[in-house]
């Protein structure tokens, strides 16, 4: 079981995520990291990967196919529905599971600043350390209690300022639970390897029962992360890639206007 306490619901409330250790001794969660960055590396061999949108900024999605159950199966047994009840306030069968993940490749970019998605509907994410997440392999960097309040684009590049900022470095097993409203960012990955991290999204649904939305994939995926595939998107990467100070100036006033 995993264990939390009042302290950990309360920095959890003031800061928009927390951070746990629970699989860093599980053997079969081993086996299982193991073979996910075995498949990743053998995927990325047979895929041309030059041909997804985010390549040459350094950053694709995962779709974790079967280890998405299989990691869920495994934080059941750890309790997990009490530890998610416990620091949202909420019940987890009122929410949607949908797998994921992040490849953060050798030599990227950092990524602008965002909150993963609409501010209305709640969803909060976990994201598993299946490697030793550092300062050097692109950590996320996250603004402290930037969840707290919905910031339009403009303001928050104003308010951040007046908030921590932290990068969040991960043992292998760790866990990172969030607020998707919480500022962040994906940074460089100085090493010569690719990152990859587990996520989990939980989206509220109302009066839905809790429901897998991809657990009838079966392999891993590797897809287009911001950016698409089309010419117009292709021409997007290349701003962001070498002028990235237009993108930011673009969304922030873009932001004031609207």
């Amino acid at each position: 079981m995993i264990n939390f306490s009042k302290r950990d619901k309360l920095k959890f409330d003031k800061n928009g995520y927390i951070v746990k250790k629970i699989f860093d001794k599980n053997k079969y969660f081993l086996k299982l990291s193991n073979d996910l960055k075995n498949e990743i590396t053998t995927i990325m061999r047979e895929t041309n990967l030059e041909s997804l949108g985010g390549f040459k900024s350094g950053n694709l999605n995962l779709n974790l196919g079967r280890y998405g159950e299989k990691i869920l199966k495994l934080l059941n047994q750890k309790k997990f529905k009490f530890f998610f009840n416990y620091l949202t306030g909420d019940d987890i069968n009122k929410y949607k599971i949908q797998f994921g993940g992040n490849l953060n490749l050798p030599k990227s970019k950092n990524q602008l600043f965002h909150i993963d998605g609409p501010w209305i509907r709640r969803m909060l994410i976990l994201n598993i350390a299946t490697t030793n997440i550092n300062r050097l392999n692109g950590p996320m960097e996250i603004y402290e209690k930037s969840h707290q309040k919905n910031y339009p684009y403009w303001k928050f590049h104003i308010q951040k300022f007046f908030m921590k900022k932290k990068k969040i470095k991960l043992n292998y097993g760790e866990i990172l639970f969030r607020e998707h409203r919480l500022w962040h960012r994906g940074t460089k990955n100085h090493s010569t390897n690719y990152r990859e991290m587990v996520g989990i999204m939980f989206l509220k649904k109302n009066l839905e029962r809790n429901n897998i939305i991809n657990k009838t994939t079966k392999n891993i995926e590797i897809f287009s992360n911001i950016f698409g595939t089309t010419k117009r998107e292709r021409i997007k990467e290349f701003v962001f890639f070498y002028f990235k100070f237009i993108i930011f100036f673009y969304k922030f006033l873009i932001s004031i206007k609207f």
